[in-house]
């Protein structure tokens, strides 16, 4: 026998190594055996029956006891699953889980196989894909669809979040197909399973029509069999009749020619009617779209008739945020208010609440706009009221620009004050000279810690530290901030040299609450300046004589819905005419970055300016008629609106420096009033 040589050994050495290396990844990638199914009885129970799905393996999603229309949605969504095709728009109070619902559907839709492709289209990829990422979530976390469906929801357990993984997966020595993408899911081809090969995909509406057929490892073509629309139109969108005509013209000729020959497709749009004649109203009108099935609940079918007391309620709700007077007050009024009355889902309340109506009439109560939007499915016209510009719509207005930093067409910078006992609540811009304005800063003195908090918040850093020396201490406060803002040199885009001589031009500080401290802290901050300044805000009713139409006094000078004068005794000041200019800010809100006369956000992170767009949100506006003058007239919430009010101040000081926007510059003030 000849021996090996020791190059011989060593090859045989590196295939022996090499053949182990590959039996372990391959042991290491196989997935069999599958647990064995531990509830058949509950699988089989809930095969078609959605409603018993909800409630069996997902009972934490759906704790309360479902509405009417929730089970009015369920039958019809289960009906266009089992059976194949149809055209469902769907509208439901937010907060009512109609997201939730349809996530569900999908997934029982898929683990029984009643279909086998479904796309996700949203407003954006982003919004998409999040719906698509809690399914993810539930087929990796819920225990019971693991236990009862063992051949579907086990290999992407085993994928253990990794997409990586999941190129290599094998059962029973065969490669399973699953994938796990961030906009797209494949089941794993298992033997006797019904969701062998489905999958989901999310796409950004504008991209829907893309796409959508998939070349499988056997050669077929699968085309979508179901389509989930979810809240498709922004609220930009739904402003713009030129936006509605585009969408809707994606839906009927590119999302609908995404099935095959000789097949159905089942479309579902979850929708909120954010204006009349968007695009949730037109595929909710049989009129509009007869194809499609429009069903649209509200949270309130029937306002109580009595809605006197409900103002009552409203007012007594705004002096007391904790809401414990107005809960008392409809404790002892509860019959009269509940006449008339009825509430879609009586389970849906609070244990702060009384019931489900008084959970729904807080929202009324403390955004009457919101309500009949989001709510009751039903904008208000304009002849009804004022449509504020939403928080999270505010909170996308981003310029990229850093913090604090302006840039070089915008280079007079306006700061306000915002007065109380515990807090000074600040904000600074930049504005051009057409009025197009670009946020720099905003925040409290004392900084604080937190990022959003409410002002009535325990743990808050303050300036409080004992009664006797309230005064004394808001003057400190003011004297120190204002020293601060004046003292800070901005910078400007692409040119940090320049950026030593960008300083706040006009400082305007509140001085309804406190208008002696706020003059003596002036005084002692920067002595006799034309560049700080007291402002008090009047809200100028529709019952009262329009601004423009105050008599002249000697002294004083008119701007375009403000006054500065010298009260007697007093510093020069001005009177700001506070609806019409709160009007003013949700008007540049209204328009996206980069139009003329537009106010944006310094960033690229919507989430640093939760807090900031919530502030402008902090009050609604109602259309009000006297004496042929149309006022919108605004009215406080319980929630802050704090940096709300320093907004109005920053563009009521730009105005004061002389800076109009296009408008003014071509025509006098009609007398009409301001559209937001």
């Amino acid at each position: 026998m000849k021996h090996q040589t020791s190059t011989q050994a060593g090859h045989r050495h590196r295939e022996l190594m090499a053949a182990k290396s590959r039996e372990n990844s391959r042991s290491s990638r196989e997935i069999a055996p599958l647990p064995a199914m531990k509830n058949p009885k509950r699988r089989m129970a809930c095969r078609k029956d959605l409603k018993a799905f909800c409630l069996e393996y997902f009972p934490k999603r759906f704790s309360l006891a479902f509405s009417t229309y929730h089970l009015q949605v369920i039958k019809r969504l289960e009906d266009m699953m089992i059976q194949g095709g149809g055209k469902l728009a769907l509208a439901m109070p937010r907060g009512s889980g109609k997201t939730t619902l349809a996530e569900t559907t999908v997934i029982w839709a898929l683990l029984y196989g009643h279909c086998r492709y479904i796309v996700v289209v949203g407003a954006n990829m982003e919004k998409a894909e999040k719906i698509v990422k809690n399914i993810k979530t539930a087929l990796t976390t819920n225990k019971l669809l693991l236990d009862d469906f063992p051949e579907v929801v086990y290999p992407f357990h085993k994928l253990n979040g990794s997409a990586l993984l999941a190129r290599g997966q094998l059962y029973l020595g065969e490669l399973t197909g699953i994938e796990w993408k961030p906009r797209e899911v494949v089941f794993a081809t298992i033997p006797g399973s019904k969701a062998s090969g489905a999958m989901i995909v999310s796409v950004g509406i504008k991209g829907a029509s893309r796409g959508g057929n998939k070349m499988m490892p056997d050669g077929s073509t699968a085309r979508p069999d179901v389509v989930l629309l979810d809240d498709p139109q922004t609220d930009d969108a739904a402003r713009s009749q030129k936006q509605v005509d585009a969408l809707a013209n994606i839906i009927d000729k590119g999302i609908e020619g995404l099935v095959g020959p000789a097949a159905t497709l089942a479309m579902c749009m979850c929708c909120t009617v954010i204006e009349e004649n968007d695009l949730a109203s037109r595929y909710l009108s049989h009129k509009d779209k007869p194809q499609w099935r429009g069903l649209k609940f509200k949270m309130v079918e029937k306002m109580p008739t009595n809605m006197k007391l409900w103002e009552q309620y409203r007012d007594i709700r705004k002096e007391d945020p904790e809401g414990v007077k107005a809960k008392m007050f409809y404790k002892q009024n509860r019959a009269e208010m509940r006449e008339g009355a009825v509430v879609a889902w009586d389970a849906n309340y609070t244990d702060d609440d009384l019931d489900a109506l008084q959970y729904a009439m807080n929202k009324w109560a403390d955004n009457e706009v919101m309500f009949f939007s989001e709510y009751q499915n039903e904008p208000m016209k304009p002849d009804q009221g004022a449509m504020v510009v939403p928080a999270r719509v505010i909170r996308t207005r981003l310029n990229g620009l850093d913090h604090q930093t302006l840039p070089l067409d915008a280079q007079t910078l306006t700061g306000f004050i915002d007065v109380h006992d515990d807090l000074l609540y600040y904000a600074v811009v930049a504005w051009s000279d057409d009025f197009t304005g670009y946020v720099l800063d905003y925040g409290t003195y004392p900084k604080q810690v937190r990022r959003v908090f409410s002002k009535g918040e325990t743990g808050l850093i303050t300036m409080s530290r004992d009664d006797q020396r309230k005064d004394g201490i808001i003057q400190a406060g003011l004297v120190s901030l204002i020293k601060e803002l004046l003292a800070i040199r901005w910078d400007v885009e692409g040119d940090r040299d320049y950026a030593e001589h960008v300083t706040i031009a006009k400082l305007l500080i509140d001085t309804g609450y406190k208008p002696q401290i706020v003059e003596n802290a002036i005084r002692l901050a920067v002595g006799r300046s034309a560049v700080v300044m007291p402002a008090k805000g009047k809200s100028i009713r529709a019952s009262m004589l329009p601004m423009s139409d105050w008599k002249r006094k000697a002294g004083e000078r008119h701007g375009n819905h403000w006054i500065e004068s010298i009260p007697s005794g007093r510093t020069k000041t001005i009177t700001v005419d506070s609806n019409f200019w709160k009007c003013q800010v949700h008007d540049a809100f209204r328009m996206a970055p980069g139009n003329r006369g537009s106010v944006s956000l310094w960033g690229r992170d919507s989430e640093t300016h939760r807090m900031f767009a919530d502030h402008m949100n902090g009050e609604v506006a109602k259309l009000t008629e006297s004496g042929g003058n149309t006022v919108y007239e605004w009215q406080d919430t319980p929630n802050d609106n704090h940096l709300f009010d320093c907004m109005v101040g920053t563009m009521v000081a730009a105005s004061v420096l002389g800076i109009k926007s296009a408008e003014e510059k071509v025509q006098k003030r009609e007398k009409r009033p301001v559209r937001i």
